[in-house]
């Protein structure tokens, strides 16, 4: 966990950033140091000194997880923004921390419907082989986290190449809920223009699930915070300085 330019609150929003499989909160850092608004970087259970099976994380260990850091860090308004995998995590973390949340983001974000699974959207063909693959993968990588910190004991480390498909499938293929969240909170969807994991027609299934109002492109390929970080920072930042904690407001270009 990374908190950048802690704020009090009062007048200005923290943007809450949650990285995808096979990352750590580490991979923000870059868009951290050019943002202007105060940020928190989490980290989701299964890595760094969150115990964890990073195969077998639930959303909402996941949602509970990051809603206490934020909540012992952070005050007044909060801007969620999810990356890839991390965007499973949104709706259940904005129904935790109601009303501070006045946006959410999903930059490359996978997301899903109220009741369904990203892996239907994903691949349809597979749901059920991936739900097989899944649960062998669940007891193959038992006791496994990625990057673990030296005071977690008993664990096996793995690196980003093998974490990332176990996460990724992990949140994938869980039910997804959007109770407790207000049809009328803002959603933005950054599109990735370079991205080699989504195609054009997954990107805007993923807009329609998570019911993105704004759709922003950007130059870059499917991990922008490693790509292309101070033009994500430029971006975060408009995106901020728009909701109703900040005096002044931005027009983003589409």
């Amino acid at each position: 966990m990374r908190l950048e330019r802690p704020t009090d609150g009062e007048s200005t929003p923290t943007l809450v950033l949650v990285h995808g499989s096979g990352h750590t909160a580490r991979v923000w850092g870059d868009v951290q140091a050019a943002l202007l608004h105060p940020s928190l970087a989490v980290d989701l259970p299964g890595r760094a000194d969150r115990p964890a099976d990073i195969a077998d994380v639930s959303i909402d260990a996941a949602a509970d997880s990051v809603a206490a850091d934020v909540d012992a860090s952070t005050a007044g308004a909060l801007v969620l923004v999810g990356h890839s995998a991390g965007g499973v995590v949104l709706p259940a973390l904005a129904s935790r921390l109601g009303a501070r949340v006045v946006q959410l983001v999903f930059v490359a974000g996978l997301s899903a419907k109220h009741g369904e699974t990203v892996i239907a959207t994903v691949r349809p063909d597979a749901v059920d082989a991936l739900g097989t693959r899944l649960a062998g993968m669940r007891a193959e990588f038992a006791g496994c986290m990625l990057d673990p910190d030296p005071s977690v004991a008993g664990v096996r480390a793995l690196d980003a190449r093998a974490a990332a498909p176990l996460d990724s499938l992990n949140y994938m293929a869980q039910v997804v809920s959007w109770d407790g969240v207000p049809a009328t909170l803002p959603r933005a969807f950054v599109r990735c223009r370079r991205d080699r994991i989504q195609s054009r027609p997954l990107q805007a299934a993923l807009v329609d699930n998570c019911g993105a109002s704004e759709v922003i492109d950007l130059e870059s390929g499917h991990t922008p915070a490693v790509a292309v970080p101070r033009d994500l920072a430029a971006l975060l930042d408009r995106i901020a300085s728009r909701s109703p904690t900040s005096g002044t407001r931005a027009i983003i270009d589409g």
